[in-house]
């Protein structure tokens, strides 16, 4: 009700409580309460009313019956009850379906009978029997595989494929934080590492997640997520304390506590890697080992 903007008063007449109560309420919760003077007239709706409106409601009387008892038109005490939030409720209750029901819609809809004629025939509403036929389709494979290569895959859906089926395919890494997709080249099981995917895979490593989980969670082999990792600069970890699980709370905490940054490298525009905040190393190893370096150009 306070999101909606319904006045301080009025809610409180509405749940039977007092407004200390609600202002309590309100300043827990970090709600702001609408506190405007409330209307005066004739025809103005009094705390008084409110509480009726709402305790018979509460007790299922429907609106006619409401609005000749507060003695104003159903308009009015439809809309009253829109403005306090009170709960809606369904207007028709749809009469049970029995497999013998089920078995006739399906026997007219095999000889194309049109909606309306077996409605009418059935007693029951159009929209009745559109909602019971979606009902009735086979829900979809949420693992099944899409044929267009264009469609970037889940988790569930990449990992039912072979390497050799996911390429040129893109897929979602598992419990990545930042949603990262990765992908295979078009004519080998390669791919082509990102700086976003370095940044995630740094921050699993600072995490204390096994270089197995990794690659399961990237849908990688182990020996290439340990290769980047050495491209990376990433520190050595004690494999008594790797975890299964990646948790992205560990990453700050563990990073800090190794004491490493994230530097770019000064011959390798663009190339980031992780070394001692202090004393470190400027220069990637990846860089070393260029032609550049090992011609001594």
């Amino acid at each position: 009700m306070a999101i909606k903007g319904v006045n301080v008063a009025h809610i409180a007449a509405a749940l039977f409580i007092s407004r200390l109560e609600i202002e309590a309420i309100a300043q827990k919760e970090g709600l702001d309460l609408k506190r405007t003077p409330l209307r005066s007239g004739p025809r103005a709706w009094s705390l008084r009313d409110i509480s009726r409106l709402s305790r018979a409601w509460a007790q299922g009387e429907d609106l006619p019956a409401i609005a000749k008892r507060l003695n104003r038109t159903v308009m009015a005490v439809r809309k009253k009850r829109a403005a306090l939030v009170l709960p809606a409720r369904e207007r028709y209750a749809e009469a049970v379906w029995t497999d013998a029901d089920v078995a006739t819609l399906l026997a007219h809809r095999e000889r194309r009978i049109g909606l309306q004629r077996i409605a009418k025939k059935m007693g029951r509403s159009v929209r009745s029997l559109q909602r019971k036929l979606v009902s009735l389709r086979p829900a979809a494979d949420p693992f099944a595989i899409p044929a267009d290569s264009s469609v970037i895959l889940t988790w569930e859906q990449a990992s039912r494929l072979t390497p050799e089926e996911r390429q040129g395919r893109k897929w979602q890494v598992r419990n990545s934080p930042t949603g990262l997709v990765i992908g295979f080249s078009r004519n080998a099981c390669t791919t082509r590492w990102s700086v976003e995917m370095q940044h995630e895979l740094a921050m699993r490593h600072f995490a204390y997640q096994a270089p197995q989980a990794v690659a399961d969670d990237f849908l990688l082999s182990n020996r290439t997520i340990v290769s980047q990792s050495g491209w990376l600069h990433l520190p050595r970890r004690s494999k008594k304390d790797m975890r299964k699980t990646f948790d992205p709370n560990l990453y700050e905490i563990y990073l800090n506590k190794m004491d490493h940054m994230r530097r770019e490298c000064l011959g390798k525009k663009g190339f980031f890697f992780w070394s001692p905040r202090r004393g470190g190393r400027r220069t990637s190893r990846l860089h070393q080992q260029t032609a550049v370096m090992r011609s001594g150009d």
